[in-house]
């Protein structure tokens, strides 16, 4: 019997897909992260944005050794920056 694992240099369509996946839940969370200016000051979509842009970049400096850090990453952000408004709303007094 072969073995039908991709070799290293190879991308497994499982793996593609994961990373697809992830990088559309960034594309999604950072229109809410751009958006979030509407209930935001600046500086609070500062940091926003900054976390967004982090756990993008990470995400595609390791999307190759790993299929499930982009995939962990767009929805690590997603929970960043919905958890960063919602805390802004409740203690810092942030409203539309």
């Amino acid at each position: 019997m072969e073995d039908s694992s991709p070799d290293k240099g190879q991308i497994s369509p499982r793996h593609l897909l994961y990373s697809l996946v992830g990088w559309g839940l960034h594309g999604v969370f950072g229109v809410l992260a751009f958006a979030s200016g509407l209930v935001a000051p600046p500086a609070g979509v500062a940091v926003i944005v900054t976390v967004w842009i982090l756990t993008a970049a990470y995400s595609i400096a390791r999307w190759k050794r790993t299929p499930m850090i982009p995939l962990g990453m767009g929805l690590l952000a997603g929970v960043l920056i919905v958890g960063i408004i919602a805390f802004g709303g409740a203690f810092l007094d942030w409203n539309a």
